[in-house]
């Protein structure tokens, strides 16, 4: 009998935090699941310790370890997907945690709203110590929906920075995943934010579960709290990707995905003249859907206008004065 979820972790480079990592796994009050480790190439003694917890433990569920030349994130997770049996797919980072009750929810939802497509769940950050850390983003009213959400509504929250684009912060159908050919795309930074939407959009009926069940860690050098301006080929590969699947479907809320990602593409990478030039075409093509998703939000509107405005009358120079302003 195949289990209810395959956890996917690859791994690289994390010694410090496998040993967390793994035993919030062996903590799982429900059992119902497989664990893919992919090893990604690491030269620290991650994998070793890795091994010596797993062969010192009494797991009572079932594991397979994987190993490939390093590759990066992408790669390792398709190789998951690719030897995935679970009727659930879940994307587990290496450096972070799940709560012991998590396969156990799961399970649970799973019966409550007859096997949806999809899974959302709410999250909490710790530091890389494993304390917990206040987060200001996201457990917006989306997490507190009681009812089965459809793709549109989903993806009307991912716009509104109400859900993160995190490949963690959700569990899929594996047919999903196989049926459409969902990979995250090899060799790129900020793979998560093509592939998450996809991921929604061909979710038909998606359970939104208010529990903080994920740990984030937030820890020094990781992308995330770095400001990578050499990652904007990769932003811009990634953005124009989504673009071409939002031109396939033609829907508003993509549209709105769309728009976001081009938005907290240009905080993040406010220096980048080039990205700044690039995204231009795309900006306005999305405006009508972004804006008209993004109504209540008024901050963000007055920005994006403000750039619509600079980059089309005046240009680029002038956006760099404003490029401080608020946005969430």
């Amino acid at each position: 009998m195949n289990p209810l979820i395959s956890i996917i972790v690859p791994i690289y480079n994390v010694e410090k935090y496998i040993g967390s990592l793994v035993n919030s796994l062996l903590k799982q009050t429900n059992k119902n699941f497989e664990v893919i480790f992919i090893d990604d190439g690491s030269t620290d003694e991650s994998m070793q310790i890795l091994k010596e917890i797993m062969a010192g433990s009494e797991q009572e569920f079932s594991f397979k370890l994987l190993q490939q030349v390093n590759q990066g994130l992408s790669s390792a997770r398709n190789i998951g997907i690719l030897n995935a049996t679970g009727e659930y797919i879940f994307f587990l980072d290496s450096d972070d945690e799940i709560e012991s009750n998590f396969v156990e929810t799961i399970l649970t939802s799973c019966y409550k709203y007859s096997q949806p497509d999809t899974l959302i769940f709410d999250y909490s950050r710790i530091d890389e110590f494993g304390n917990a850390l206040d987060s200001n983003y996201g457990h917006r009213s989306i997490y507190r929906q009681k009812d089965l959400c459809t793709s549109e509504q989903i993806l009307t929250a991912l716009a509104k920075d109400e859900i993160p684009t995190t490949a963690w912060s959700f569990v899929t159908k594996r047919s999903v995943i196989e049926k459409h050919d969902l990979l995250f795309s090899v060799g790129k930074k900020f793979e998560d934010t093509n592939f998450t939407p996809k991921v929604f959009y061909f979710s038909k009926n998606i359970a939104v579960i208010s529990l903080r069940l994920y740990r984030y860690r937030t820890r020094p050098g990781s992308i995330m709290t770095s400001r990578p301006e050499f990652f904007s080929d990769d932003a811009i590969f990634v953005t124009y990707d989504l673009l071409d699947f939002y031109d396939q479907y033609k829907i508003r809320e993509l549209g709105a995905v769309v728009g976001k990602l081009v938005m907290t593409t240009f905080v993040s990478f406010s220096d980048s003249k080039k990205l700044y030039n690039e995204f231009n075409p795309i900006r306005k093509k999305v405006f009508k859907d972004y804006i008209s998703i993004e109504k209540r939000h008024t901050k963000r509107i007055k920005m994006y206008v403000k750039m619509y405005v600079f980059s089309s009358c005046v240009g680029y120079k002038l956006y760099r004065l404003v490029k401080g302003t608020p946005w969430k």
